[in-house]
């Protein structure tokens, strides 16, 4: 076969190479990672649908982002697209050039020179929220007046900084009563195509992590109740929706939501428990990496980046430390 010939048996049209890469990465990625990117790619195919994918050049690409940073809508809003949104469709479009590289279908990514888009100046964007100890005293307090399996579930939040989907696949076999261990192996999510199905954490990794004893004794005291009436292969799991299934991630957010409204915390969701874990813990004092490694960070500049405004205390209390043993001696 002549070159000229090779040459456009391997030319794909972008949308073409969509199907390709969706079906690619399925292999390797959560099904909502899927989704995500099938979304993010769904706008770019209404550009560069038909054209080519060795005809799309960087200043193409570039136009692209600087009108989903002028003029991009969010369909479900209809607001202009946030900072964070376009990072997104930044990441997927990268990943899908290089995926073309590594497949032979382009020799170069054409985003290899572009920079990540910034944010906009008029952009107002959202603080992380989280919750300082006096905070986390008065959620402890309200959770006395609620039933104690979401007790039990947001007080395993906060302690342990899961997210959702690790903490809705919690088992009662992967909790050691005795020494407080946790071992984390299964994440729940849904899809409306598959519905509620396990896959594994995030970055697929394992990790084990302990509970203090406070959190034990509650979670002891909802096993006792949430057994009875139930086999142990019905109550295989520590929360659960109808039929004994595992809770749906959107279950706890929406409980997490009413909880908010009814004792004034705004804002309230799992990722501001795992961001409140993280921060009071740097602040008094641990070590970032046994955090980033408590939180399943697939490395320690994630926690880092994440958590700089805390890890900034967190060096000052350590330069008083320092201070205090080496220039305040007598």
């Amino acid at each position: 076969m002549k070159k000229s010939d090779e040459r456009e048996v391997k030319r794909l049209k972008f949308k073409d190479q969509v199907d390709f890469f969706l079906e690619d990465k399925k292999c390797f990625l959560a099904d909502g990672t899927i989704l995500n990117y099938q979304r993010d790619l769904n706008r770019a195919c209404a550009v560069f649908g038909d054209i080519f994918i060795d005809d799309i050049s960087y200043l193409e690409i570039k136009k692209y982002f600087v009108d989903l940073q002028n003029n991009g809508i969010n369909m479900y809003t209809g607001k202009r697209l946030k900072s964070g949104t376009i990072m997104q469709h930044y990441i997927t479009l990268h990943s899908f050039f290089e995926n073309a590289v590594e497949n032979g279908i382009l020799t170069e990514n054409p985003m290899r020179r572009l920079k990540r888009p910034k944010s906009r100046k008029d952009e107002e964007l959202k603080p992380v929220i989280s919750y300082d100890e006096k905070q986390v005293h008065y959620i402890l307090s309200c959770l006395n007046l609620e039933p104690l399996k979401w007790k039990a579930l947001i007080m395993v939040a906060i302690d342990s900084g899961c997210r959702c989907g690790e903490l809705m696949g919690l088992k009662w076999t992967d909790i050691d009563f005795e020494s407080g261990r946790m071992n984390i192996v299964r994440n729940i999510q849904y899809t409306p195509e598959k519905g509620i199905f396990v896959c594994t954490p995030k970055n697929g990794k394992s990790r084990e992590i302990y509970l203090n004893g406070p959190v034990i004794a509650i979670l002891k005291e909802w096993k006792k109740i949430s057994n009875i009436g139930k086999t142990e292969k019905s109550n295989e799991y520590c929360f659960t929706g109808r039929n004994n299934q595992p809770m749906m991630p959107g279950c706890f957010n929406a409980f997490l939501r009413r909880f908010g409204k009814k004792y004034n915390l705004k804002g309230i969701h799992p990722h501001a428990l795992r961001h409140s874990m993280a921060s009071i813990s740097l602040v008094h004092g641990a070590d970032i990496v046994s955090v980033s490694k408590k939180l399943g960070h697939s490395n320690v500049s994630i926690t880092l980046n994440v958590y700089s405004h805390t890890n900034f205390e967190a060096q000052l209390r350590a330069n008083e430390v320092f201070a205090g043993a080496v220039y305040n001696k007598e």
